[in-house]
């Protein structure tokens, strides 16, 4: 059977606050060299560039964002760069992108890919998108990409593994038994011990009607305002209907309130090497280290910032305008970024969010 026409969603209106304060409102984490000297959505756009071409990529985004995702892949149409009023979490957004992919082919196959994470081997990665178009194309499932764990991560949504559905060019492919949320530590090891549970990787494939009849079937109401938006593309009420439509829209992820329930969710064991980057301790897994197991991160101004890192281990270290010495520590992170600073425990750095927040709540705002 011939793959339909393949459309590349790349999600990219996050916010990154827990790399605060490298990542701010502004200069967001997709937009940052987070893992190499190029951004992450240079990154996610290059490994899809021989899937393909940039017509058939579009990204979702905030208003906030546009003029600094066209300058990092100017290759994209400015119509496929899709502006949301308003984060409204993955269900809305993939709302927005399934029509418009539908006003441009209503038979079209949907690859949706996050614009921050990391990828170990990109000609795995492809192999794998390729095989799940394959199977997508020919069967009415959702198919996902559940990532292999290489520890008992808490901070990692869990897909478990059921019966296998179908073998594509020598992949399994199997039915999606149960989610799982972030579970405690005490449940990830249970999960490890199991080996049937898979990190849900926030990667999907699917045909768009099979999507579109998902996402009437369990969020009915996201679905028509959806079919409104569609209604009044390329008229001079586009943004108007957009905005309205949003103000209204739940704030709810694609897996909450579709994949968690639909019965006809398909997984793929993905073996690419995988990261969702996002804590900086996630990020000191990824980077090289010293013999001492420090991360030392140059900042993007060369000659004006430098680390010092003395009788300390496991601590990741970044300055972009000063020199940052640390010594006698031990797992710890230590990020300066111009105007802010942050100290923390390196195992703590998921509740970096929370620093914003009390921005958030209290001031100086000129920091977020």
């Amino acid at each position: 059977m011939k793959i339909p026409d393949i459309y590349v969603i790349v999600m990219a209106g996050g916010g990154g606050t827990r790399f605060w304060p490298w990542s701010r409102e502004k200069r967001p984490k997709q937009v940052l060299p987070i893992l190499s000297p190029r951004t992450m959505i240079r990154e996610t756009v290059d490994r899809v560039r021989s899937l393909v071409p940039p017509e058939k990529v579009l990204i979702v985004t905030s208003r906030s964002q546009a003029r600094q995702l066209r300058r990092e892949v100017p290759e994209i149409p400015p119509a496929n760069l899709l502006l949301e009023p308003e984060g409204k979490n993955t269900a809305p957004c993939l709302g927005l992108a399934a029509v418009h992919v539908q006003r441009a082919n209503p038979n079209a196959l949907m690859i949706v890919l996050p614009a921050d994470h990391y990828i170990g081997a990109p000609e795995i990665f492809l192999r794998t998108l390729r095989r799940a178009a394959e199977f997508a194309s020919r069967e009415n499932y959702l198919l996902t990409l559940g990532i292999t764990p290489t520890g008992p991560e808490t901070g990692y949504g869990y897909i478990q593994k059921g019966p296998v559905l179908a073998r594509v060019r020598g992949t399994d492919v199997f039915s999606a038994k149960a989610f799982r949320e972030k579970p405690t530590l005490q449940k990830a090891r249970a999960y490890l011990r199991r080996g049937d549970f898979l990190w849900n990787s926030g990667m999907f494939v699917w045909r768009l009607g099979v999507f579109l009849e998902a996402l009437e079937t369990y969020l009915p109401q996201l679905y028509r305002d959806m079919q409104e938006v569609k209604a009044s593309l390329g008229k001079q009420d586009e943004r108007k209907v957009l905005e309205k439509v949003y103000s209204r829209c739940p704030s709810i992820s694609i897996d909450y309130g579709v994949m968690e329930k639909a019965p006809n969710v398909a997984l793929i064991e993905a073996r690419f090497g995988w990261s969702d980057v996002g804590s900086w301790n996630a990020l000191w897994n990824l980077w090289p280290k010293d013999p001492s197991g420090n991360v030392c991160i140059p900042g993007e101004r060369k000659g004006e910032s430098g680390v010092l890192a003395l009788e300390s281990s496991g601590c990741l270290i970044r300055g972009e305008r000063s020199l940052i010495a640390v010594l006698g520590l031990k797992d710890v992170v230590v990020v300066e970024a111009g105007d802010a600073l942050l100290v923390c425990p390196r195992d703590r750095s998921q509740d970096v969010r929370r620093v914003l927040q009390q921005l958030k709540e209290r001031g100086p705002r000129q920091y977020l």
